[in-house]
């Protein structure tokens, strides 16, 4: 049991890294989306006022519009190349499980064979449904 219990706090570990990358990406990718509308909606006045009048404000909502969108593709292309997050294994908590492990590797190497022909006579006896 206690090799089971190792398992599970290190598939925990793995589990909590990786929804903290996955935390951090959605952010990105939402704020990315925030510059993307203040983009289109500097574009969008943009084209109002080159279309109202054909003056001097224009520049400034086509400067707007055009950063929010460099913005947004700066955002994105960080949030999709980020570094892949270290292994589960990386950890000075993984360092101490896989040590425990290895201390279990005596009884996991009687118990493993065990389990597997149990599971073998269990799916082999079986009656088949009728």
């Amino acid at each position: 049991m206690t090799a089971l219990r190792l398992a599970l706090t290190l598939a925990r570990l793995f589990a909590a890294q990786t929804l903290r990358r996955l935390a951090v990406t959605a952010a990105l990718l939402a704020l990315a989306l925030l510059f993307l509308l203040i983009g289109l909606a500097g574009l969008l006045a943009a084209l109002w006022l080159w279309l109202a009048r054909v003056l001097d404000p224009i520049s400034a909502a086509l400067l707007i519009g055009g950063a929010g969108v460099i913005m947004a593709m700066l955002l994105v292309l960080i949030a999709r190349n980020r570094r892949p997050a270290p292994g589960p294994f990386a950890s000075s908590a993984a360092d101490d499980l896989q040590e425990a492990l290895k201390d279990q590797k005596a009884s996991l190497a009687v118990w493993a064979p065990l389990i597997a022909l149990a599971l073998i006579g269990f799916f082999l006896g079986r009656k088949p449904k009728d």
